[in-house]
Parts: structure tokens; sequence; C-alpha cells
């Protein structure tokens, strides 16, 4: 187990941006997390998520999509 201290790091290690990384602790539950104003994770941990992420059910396009508002319609 190797630890992965700081954004950038972790961002390396998997090779994927950071807003991507963002999104996947947001949504997808990817283990790290805000220690002391510093990211953490290590190697086992992103590395069993991602392999739990390949093996898991596919999930639909449009379940991936996040729901937007409907627009507004103003009439004068």
């Amino acid at each position: 187990m190797a630890k992965l201290s700081g954004m950038k790091a972790i961002c390396t290690y998997i090779n994927r941006s950071e807003a991507t990384v963002l999104g996947w602790i947001r949504d997808l539950g990817f283990p790290a997390k805000k220690l002391g104003g510093i990211w953490e994770s290590n190697t086992d941990l992103a590395d069993k998520w991602h392999l739990e992420q390949l093996e898991g059910p596919a999930m639909p396009a449009v379940a991936r999509l996040k729901k937007r508002p409907e627009p507004r319609l103003t009439t004068r």
C-alpha cells in the first residue's frame, strides 16, 4: 500500500484530471478524503475501487446525465 498525498499525486496515479477525480469522489465514492487541507488516498484503495467499477453493472447513458431543471417559460 502506497500513500497518495495531494490531488496531483492521486491524479497522476490514476491518470485522470482533477475535475474527473473530484467528480468521482462526489458522485461515485472514489476513496479519497481531504485531511488537514490535503487530499489523501492510497494505491490499494484506488485499485480496488477501479476494479469494482469495471466489474459492476453498466450504467445507461441516460442515468449518468445529471437532471437539469426544466426551463421556465414566462408569459407577459
